[in-house]
């Protein structure tokens, strides 16, 4: 059990004065539920700060209070002498709900997302920034390394930033030079998150995306899901997350996740996701070899195509980019996800 690592957990449904959303706390719900899992983020659940709209139903502009809150108290903790104090090894921050771009000079990036709050309005865009919150605790020493996910919109809104009163300590634009750092939005700076239903469900398309990459679809080939894995995965297949109408117009079809300079884990399957593969054969094709290489050419399997109109693959296959040769025919790539359990390749 990761038994030093922290979390803090934000999915605010209800805004009074700008609009209601119907996702962040199902999928705030979601990702803590991975991140306490004792085959996920195996965090202990004593160390995440969970805050959502139903914990306020009474108050929906409570969670203004509460955010700021849950970082502030990881600065008083750190701060009980002169200098910080080492927390511990790893925090997460997981944030859904409204957002907004704000670009500003000191920000070392110059396009941060910031959390709108419940009491935010259309004249007053009430936040909490949350990245710079989070360089500031691995440049201090509280923490190791830092993984933020924000599931929320970056259009730009013409506000000061809030800054906390403890970021005047330090000088801001250092902040990006630390390398244990992951940072994953749901969208480009400039540009709107998307919700949609799941099954009846709302959710959340990029939190969808990310939680299945973080239970073992962004597995790299030895079942190990890592920040440079999760990152290619996020890329590729959030897309997949979306409705079919939604491939055909401007609606984001991958989040914004910075390349990062250490490679962190976030978790081994015990098992990697293998895959049945059953490939289609012309009659043409009969009684030919065939050989299954795969993405550094290296031989998988090879055989006879037989009398047809299919030949399985011997074993089953891990995740990865494989090329399909037949002696006088152009060679046919397939590429596996790893979340399939069968694959019909048609030459």
């Amino acid at each position: 059990m990761a038994a030093d690592d922290f979390g803090i957990v934000v999915g605010i449904n209800s805004y009074p004065d700008i609009g209601t959303l119907q996702g962040p706390e199902a999928d705030a719900t979601d990702f803590f539920n991975w991140l306490i899992s004792d085959t996920g983020g195996q965090v202990p659940p004593k160390n995440v700060q969970k805050i959502v709209t139903s914990d306020f139903a009474a108050q929906p502009r409570k969670p203004t209070e509460e955010v700021a809150n849950a970082f502030d108290d990881l600065q008083t903790k750190a701060f009980v002498g002169p200098i910080a104090k080492r927390l511990g090894r790893r925090l997460y921050i997981y944030i859904a709900g409204h957002g907004a771009g704000l670009s500003f000079v000191a920000d070392p990036d110059g396009d941060d997302a910031a959390l709108l709050l419940a009491n935010a309005t259309k004249n007053n865009a009430a936040h909490v920034l949350t990245r710079i919150r989070a360089l500031y605790f691995l440049r201090a020493g509280m923490f190791d390394e830092i993984a933020m996910f924000m599931d929320c919109c970056r259009q730009p809104v013409p506000v000061n930033p809030n800054f906390p009163s403890y970021l005047g300590a330090i000088d801001v634009t250092t902040l990006n030079k630390e390398p244990r750092k992951f940072f994953a939005f749901a969208t480009r700076w400039g540009l709107t998150s998307r919700e949609r239903s799941f099954n009846g469900v709302t959710r959340g398309v990029f939190t969808v995306a990310l939680t299945k990459g973080l239970r073992g679809a962004a597995a790299d080939r030895t079942g190990t899901i890592t920040s440079n894995s999760l990152r290619d995965y996020l890329l590729v297949h959030m897309r997949d997350q979306l409705n079919p109408a939604d491939l055909n117009t401007d609606v984001p079809q991958e989040p914004h996740v910075p390349p990062q300079s250490v490679n962190l884990v976030f978790g081994a399957l015990e098992d990697p996701p293998l895959v049945k593969v059953t490939i289609n054969i012309p009659a043409a094709l009969a009684n030919q070899p065939i050989t299954v290489s795969d993405g550094l050419l290296t031989v998988i399997a090879n055989g006879s195509t037989g009398a047809g109109p299919t030949w399985e693959v011997p074993t089953p296959l891990p995740k990865g980019l494989y090329i399909v040769e037949i002696p006088g025919r152009p060679e046919a790539t397939f590429k596996l996800v790893g979340d399939e359990r069968t694959k019909n390749v048609d030459l």
